[in-house]
């Protein structure tokens, strides 16, 4: 591992066939003789990067197989191994081993081969009591290249360089190059492997742009702003640091690079161009051939109605867009690259009101009617149907009518007020029109207060019809009031309309009664007279009759309520009536009499207070006028 920057002096004792299962030891009871040399086997270990020993236990292990295929005799072996100068690493490398051995293997060897095992030897007894020697032997290692560019994922072999950069196969790595206009594509040859001045074209002499680079922050890329990996990652893109390094290298897509078409960014007919920085937004853009239209980007497959409803369309002159077609191109919604139809009508002269621009058969455009209108001698393309009128209606509240017969509904005392009709009518502006407004009787400059209904009618000329006009009529219904409720300057009916206020005389006892678009007054019983008060607005017509507005039944000027019966006297009590008097002794307060005191004074003052009192219990006046009683007592004693 390439993490190991020590070497390793690892100690194995190995359990060997029963041959020489007694020669057994372990290195601890010896030691190598000073400045021996070593003998290298004959026969290289040859792996490839994929299959080279990857940690010290496979090392270990295939060396001691190695040692116990090739030698005899084999006691122990002990292996001096740095392991960062081997593991993976391509090329040639060696492991050196000291083994023990039996003497007598040695010896016999040496007598058939004359020599080996790295000269003479001293022989040494172990604590077993065998003769042994010890031996230095050099096991070589070939580890043959791995072209990790050709290699696919999930493969741990495999590169970790992202598209669109290019794979670059070095000696035991590899590098991660971006495109550029004179590198497209990792060198055709399997063998390739690069040189100084390879490396030299393409970190200083190529001149690239912005897209030939990777993305210039740490955050995007690593190596920023620098077209490869070399001499910025690891040298070992197996490592755990090369691989973070290697995978994390991006070089900018190019937008326009993609050859297949579904997922192409413009459409089949359209000419990609890319931006001068790929961190534009948009980094490209879709030019559609000249006479053709739209954003030159695919157009969605699953929608076809829509690209229908967004056919280009030019003007009168075949070049200008329509400004429907304008709107949608400054969106970006017109998909893919269309040849615009020409619509003849947009950008030809005006045509007269009720008159629109029609193509014919051959796209050719003219000024015909309006559909719904027909072409009159006089007033040109007019409406073929009438004009409407509709009534207008108050929209306080607590207005009645009836829309469905007309019918607008007021009381007595309501002021009309002209709401009007409404004119549907396409030609209303074009020609002279007259609204004439015809009242069945002349409306009262101030409240309504003759009951009954009057009409209006509102009529409007149509002299390219039928008859040559069109008529509305609204009925104008007035309900009657109680006068005997209206109020003088109750802030209502009152307050405008005094007219409808009773004029009864209430203080001569007279009772207002209501009657249909009128009112009377009534005196009561034993009295005589209309029971009205005078109304100044009303004059003799010198026939017994009145002039004015707003006459009420049974008025005669205003005589109110006479009174026309005599007062009824009833006496109340005995008859006769005996009074308690004090004994006269004197006239109080002129002649002093002889019981004269001031208790005397107080008795006659409380007899005189009670008979006071009494004198209306005693005697009952009833009549319907004010009267003055006289009455004279007689007084027997």
């Amino acid at each position: 591992m390439r993490s190991l920057s020590a070497a390793l002096l690892l100690l194995l004792s190995c359990t060997f066939p029963p041959s020489s299962a007694n020669a057994a030891t372990t290195s601890s009871a010896h030691h190598q003789p000073a400045a021996q040399t070593c003998e290298r086997l004959p026969s290289s270990l040859t792996y490839s990067q994929a299959t080279a020993p990857a940690d010290v236990s496979a090392i270990l292990r295939v060396v001691v197989e190695k040692i116990n295929r090739d030698v005899t005799g084999v006691v122990d072996v002990e292996v001096a191994w740095t392991g960062a100068e081997l593991h993976r690493r391509v090329g040639e490398r060696i492991v050196r081993c000291t083994v023990t051995r039996l003497a007598e293997s040695v010896v016999k060897i040496t007598d058939e081969e004359d020599g080996g095992g790295g000269g003479d030897s001293e022989v040494q007894i172990d604590e077993h009591g065998r003769e042994i020697v010890t031996q230095c032997f050099e096991v070589p290692f070939t580890i043959l290249d791995v072209n990790e560019c050709t290699i696919s994922s999930p493969n741990p072999m495999a590169h970790r360089c992202q598209p669109p950069s290019i794979c670059i196969n070095t000696l035991g790595s590899y590098e991660c190059v971006c495109p550029s206009a004179s590198f497209q594509s990792s060198p055709s040859s399997v063998d390739f492997i690069p040189t100084p001045q390879f490396w030299e074209d393409i970190m200083y002499n190529q001149h690239r742009t912005p897209w030939e680079v990777s993305y210039g922050r740490s955050s995007e890329s690593s190596c920023p702003n620098s077209p490869s990996t070399f001499g910025c990652c690891d040298d070992d893109g197996h490592s755990r640091e090369g691989a973070v390094c290697h995978s994390t290298f991006r070089c900018p897509v190019d937008p326009c690079e993609d050859d297949e078409e579904e997922s192409s960014p413009c459409s089949s007919n359209a000419s990609c161009q890319r931006a001068n920085s790929p961190l534009a937004h948009p980094n490209y853009t879709c030019e559609c051939p000249p006479g053709l239209m739209g954003n030159g980007k695919p157009c969605p497959k699953y929608n076809t109605q829509q690209q229908q409803q967004q056919q280009p369309k030019v003007k009168y002159d075949g070049k200008t867009p329509t400004e429907s077609t304008k709107r949608l191109l400054d969106a970006g919604l017109l998909c893919g690259c269309t040849k615009p139809t020409v619509d003849p009508c947009d950008g030809y002269h005006d045509c007269p009101s009720k008159e629109m621009c029609v193509a014919d058969s051959y796209n050719r455009p003219s000024c015909q009617c309006k559909p719904g209108h027909v072409r009159d001698e006089v007033y040109g393309c007019v409406d073929e149907h009438p004009p409407g009128l509709t009534l207008r209606y108050s929209s306080n509240p607590d207005s009645k009518f009836d829309t469905d017969r007309g019918i607008e509904y007021l009381t007595q005392g309501d002021r009309y007020e002209e709401y009007g009709v409404d004119v549907i009518d396409d030609n209303a502006e074009e020609y002279l029109r007259s609204l004439k407004i015809t009242y069945s009787r002349p409306l009262p400059q101030g409240c309504l207060l003759d009951m009954g209904e009057f009409y209006v009618n509102y009529t409007v000329a149509t002299p390219w019809t039928s008859p040559e006009f069109v008529r509305a009529k609204r009925t104008v219904v007035i309900q009657n009031v109680n006068e005997c409720k209206v109020r003088m300057n109750d802030g209502n009916i009152g307050s405008h309309c005094p007219e409808l206020v009773s004029m009864c005389d209430v203080d001569a006892g007279a009772a207002c009664l209501d009657e249909i678009g009128t009112y009377t007054c009534q005196c009561p019983e034993g009295t005589e007279g209309d029971g009205f008060l005078p109304i100044p607005r009303l004059r003799p017509d010198g026939k017994g009759g009145f002039v004015g507005t707003m006459i009420p039944k049974a008025y005669n000027g205003g005589t109110g309520c006479r009174d026309t019966s005599r007062p009824v006297i009833e006496l109340m009590g005995p008859n006769p009536k005996v009074f308690r008097v004090a004994k006269t002794s004197g006239l109080k307060g002129v002649v002093k009499g002889a019981n004269d005191n001031a208790d005397a004074n107080a008795r006659v003052d409380a007899i005189l207070a009670e008979q006071r009192t009494t004198y209306e219990k005693d005697i009952k006046v009833s009549g319907r006028q004010r009267y003055e009683l006289c009455a004279c007592f007689l007084f027997v004693f």
